[in-house]
């Protein structure tokens, strides 16, 4: 077993995968030496490192774009709600002034009939106390005429 598998299975709890083991071996040719070689183990953690780093870089530049697409649906989608509630705000509010002033006219008309009622109730009372008078003053007259 050679530095680099005993290094994997303590650290990693495995054995080399076949496209490590071919890295190591790639290495290895590049610096002339065997797999054995302590520099090997180190430079193939450097790259496996750096090669999970970038992964993890593109999987946030990835996440990053995706966040700012939807961002920008987002604000789209509520831009266009908001003109479409502001569209429906202002024909609520044109409802409302309209029930308002129907609520105007309707309290203003029965205010009228009610003032009218009352000012034909005073004319009924007005009237029936000149009846009651002239036919007071006819049951007065007629006796006295009588005489």
């Amino acid at each position: 077993m050679t530095n680099l598998e005993r290094f994997y299975r303590s650290v990693h709890g495995r054995d080399l995968q076949p496209w490590e083991r071919q890295l190591a071996v790639r290495i290895a040719a590049a610096l002339n030496t065997t797999t054995d070689d302590d520099f090997v183990v180190h430079l193939l953690l450097v790259y496996m490192s750096t090669n999970a780093i970038t992964n993890m870089y593109n999987e946030l530049v990835a996440a990053r774009n995706g966040l700012a697409e939807d961002s920008r649906d987002l604000v789209q989608t509520i831009k266009s709600d908001l003109r479409r509630n502001r569209l429906l705000t202002y024909g609520l509010v044109g409802v409302a002034v309209v029930s308002l002033l129907g609520s105007v006219w309707i309290l203003a008309t029965v205010l009228s009939l009610s003032h009218d009622v009352t000012a034909g109730e005073a004319r009924l009372a007005a009237a029936l106390q000149g009846f009651e008078r002239r036919s007071l003053g006819g049951s007065q007259r007629g006796p006295a005429l009588d005489r």
